[in-house]
């Protein structure tokens, strides 16, 4: 592995500046907005709104605190309109803010440590938003502390939730911490491991999506398993997509990510039976849950799905990672469109 590249090396930064001297610049809005990575929220605030769906649609709790049902008589049948009480609408919304912040958290942490071990360097990263600290001119320990900032509002988030609701939702963000940390963290993150797709897939796919349920219900329905499974694959297609981008870099780096041990080739063919599998998984999931009027929902999302799986394989390296990206969190977000479409006619209809 490389040793540690600092922006000084490339001529641009004083190798001894501190945070407040010469050469490094104060974070802005803009350089903490990059290091968060909106673009791959989507991971984390998905599973927030699946999660909630099918606390609506699973739950057999219809207390007048949690929920009432309004039915409206229409010629086809009786609709049944969900309502949120205040109490559920802010854990949701708690539950969103701990999602997000969290991702923020692992995407800075994991820009920091790209950056101390030398993976992200300026000959290196095309892309600039992907590397913020380089780009912006960023002292290290700026961008470290503003990861543990994301995390702190997580845990105020995670922890509000968990004494509104149930204590259950401290041992579930615990495990979500140490995924976190274990992750983007540390002297061997997870990340630079074949096991990061799926750690990063069952953190934020299984874990949130469960969590959020959880919060809403302080219940547990097994039936939720086929749309967190839809999620994990969804979500660590996202991050596989990301890695196969990396490949060349990730090699010089010594990363040992499941696109470098593949190669790119096999790469693609698992991310079009993974893309496959998740659409094949939340079909059995409106099969079961709603029966055949879910059908039409299915094979519009099928045809959707195929015209961007077409359009994200036509190329995939650093240069064109933006429009790879772009291509992966829009098919996981269209697979999580019709998740809570089919999760909205269950609670409408019965």
């Amino acid at each position: 592995m490389p040793a540690p590249t600092h922006p000084a090396q490339a001529g641009t930064l004083p190798p001894d500046s501190s945070s407040s001297g010469p050469g490094y610049q104060t974070l802005t809005p803009q350089a903490a907005l990059q290091l968060a990575a909106p673009s791959t929220w989507v991971a984390s605030a998905w599973p927030v709104l699946v999660g909630g769906l099918a606390a609506l649609a699973l739950t057999a709790q219809a207390s007048t605190r949690e929920l009432t049902a309004v039915a409206t008589n229409l010629p086809f049948g009786s609709l049944h309109q969900p309502v949120l009480s205040l109490r559920m609408a802010v854990l949701w919304m708690l539950m969103l803010i701990c999602a997000v912040a969290a991702q923020s958290a692992a995407n800075t942490l994991n820009d920091y440590k790209d950056f101390i071990v030398g993976t992200d360097t300026e000959e290196n990263c095309v892309d600039t938003t992907d590397a913020s600290i380089i780009y912006n001119h960023l002292e290290p320990r700026t961008a470290r502390n503003l990861g543990l900032i994301f995390l702190g509002v997580a845990l105020v988030a995670g922890v509000t939730a968990a004494l509104m609701s149930t204590l259950w939702l401290l041992l579930l963000g615990g495990v979500g911490i140490v995924a976190l940390l274990s992750y983007s963290y540390g002297p061997s993150p997870v990340s630079y491991l074949p096991l990061g797709e799926v750690v990063s897939g069952l953190a934020f796919g299984l874990l949130i999506t469960s969590a959020t349920f959880v919060a809403l219900t302080r219940s547990w329905n097994w039936l939720l398993l086929l749309p967190c499974l839809q999620q994990v694959i969804s979500i660590g297609l996202i991050m596989m997509t990301n890695n196969v981008c990396d490949i060349e870099r990730d090699k010089e780096a010594g990363r040992k990510t499941l696109p470098v041990l593949l190669g790119r080739k096999r790469t693609l063919a698992v991310l079009a039976v993974g893309n496959l599998l998740a659409l094949l998984t939340l079909g059995v999931f409106a099969l079961v849950l709603g029966g055949l009027y879910c059908l039409p929902v299915i094979v519009a999302c099928f045809f959707i799905s195929r015209l961007l799986m077409r359009f994200s394989m036509m190329r995939f390296d650093a240069q064109d990672r933006p429009r790879a990206m772009q291509a992966s969190t829009t098919l996981a977000s269209v697979l999580a469109v019709t998740s809570c479409a089919v999760l909205l006619l269950y609670i409408l209809w019965h």
